[in-house]
């Protein structure tokens, strides 16, 4: 299906454009694209599909049981690689403008409706989007991240100390 996985962190945005043939596009850093006949949101759940052996409907079922977040949650696509996506527009056609956390430095307001994105790189954007609904989806974003993170590290932590116990009780070294 494609000769590079193109769900990777180097994804800066992934955002619905007007053409006859694509109704989104994947950009990278530099410029580089890679168009999509698909809405952004059914690209996304393909690719995790693909990539990930999993859907959008399940990453928001585990948001919801969570972190409590019910609607226009981000969808962790890698906690390893701090790869999350989150939308900064809304859409009825499931084709929201989407932003990789992992790129995203700082938003700043441009206007009535209009906001320029600041990539860590140095580049910038600018979006047709509320300047205080693109900071409510960027904070919870970085929340449901450090919080998943957290979660991951107890876990883990859990099973070294009850294998730790095991490995105790089992050869008498009390």
């Amino acid at each position: 299906m494609f000769s590079e996985n193109p769900l990777n962190p180097g994804i800066y945005y992934i955002e619905p454009v007007q053409h006859p043939e694509f109704l989104c596009h994947m950009v990278y850093q530099n410029g580089r694209t890679i168009p999509s006949a698909k809405p952004s949101e059914t690209l996304i759940d393909t690719l995790l599909l693909h990539t990930y052996g999993t859907t959008i409907k399940a990453r928001r079922t585990q948001l919801k049981k969570a972190h409590n977040i019910h609607k226009l949650g981000p969808i962790i696509i890698d906690e390893r690689l701090q790869f999350v996506l989150f939308p900064i527009t809304v859409s009825r056609q499931k084709n929201a403008f989407w932003v990789n956390l992992h790129h995203v430095l700082e938003f700043t307001g441009d206007g009535p409706d209009a906001t320029i994105i600041h990539f860590n790189d140095g580049s910038q954007r600018s979006v047709q989007a509320d300047f205080t609904f693109c900071e409510k989806q960027f904070t919870k974003a970085l929340r449901v991240m450090d919080r998943s993170l957290k979660i991951k590290a107890q876990s883990a932590m859990y099973i070294t100390q009850k294998s730790a116990y095991s490995w105790t009780m089992n050869n008498h070294y009390i």
